[in-house]
């Protein structure tokens, strides 16, 4: 991460501390999908991961007196998210808290949690990556790797070639891997993105 964005972050969180709702803003818009994502990977329910999100925010809005730096907001952030998580798997009371209740403690809970921040962060640089595609390319990339569409169901859908899409989905991964290039998370979307690279 470049200096200036350091010094940038730093600013919202003292502005946040101080109550400024757009220092809150641009906190929600740059880590709302992260930590639906990181919620999803817990709850494994889109609506249920959206609705920890925004209960998260809710709470980091209602105690921004007690943030400090940067870094304790996106700690904050997460624990809070993973606490509302825990709460909501609870509730159910199925076998899907209990999977990841041993998850967690095979792995020791940090390293757990760790593990999942690091995932949730970098799926949304790749999301913000791709989302500077060119719109088809784009339109693509989401089929076939974010939605799981073999070539031939995203070719009738729009309304091209088998050809193009693979030519398509193989300059659009280009692209993206090129957008992270020189990034300290790079290393971690090619892992990403060779999980979602299924043909």
């Amino acid at each position: 991460m470049k200096t200036t964005e350091i010094i940038n972050e730093e600013y919202y969180a003292i502005r946040l501390q101080q109550g400024d709702e757009t220092a809150f803003r641009y906190i929600m818009n740059r880590y709302f999908a992260v930590i639906t994502n990181f919620a999803r990977r817990i709850v494994v329910n889109n609506a249920v991961a959206e609705d920890v999100a925004e209960e998260t925010f809710i709470k980091l809005w209602n105690d921004h007196e007690k943030v400090g730096s940067f870094q304790s907001i996106k700690a904050f952030l997460f624990i809070a998210a993973k606490n509302a998580c825990i709460n909501e798997l609870r509730k159910e009371k199925n076998l899907q808290y209990r999977h990841h209740a041993y998850a967690a403690s095979m792995a020791g809970e940090a390293d757990f949690i760790a593990n999942e921040i690091i995932r949730a962060e970098v799926k949304a640089e790749i999301l913000r990556a791709v989302n500077s595609l060119p719109e088809k390319m784009k339109r693509v990339f989401q089929l076939g790797f974010l939605e799981g569409l073999p070539n031939r169901k995203i070719a009738e859908e729009l309304k091209v070639s088998v050809n193009t899409v693979k030519s398509q989905k193989f300059r659009a991964l280009e692209l993206v891997k090129g957008k992270l290039h020189g990034k300290d998370i790079l290393p971690f979307a090619l892992i990403i993105l060779a999980a979602l690279h299924k043909e």
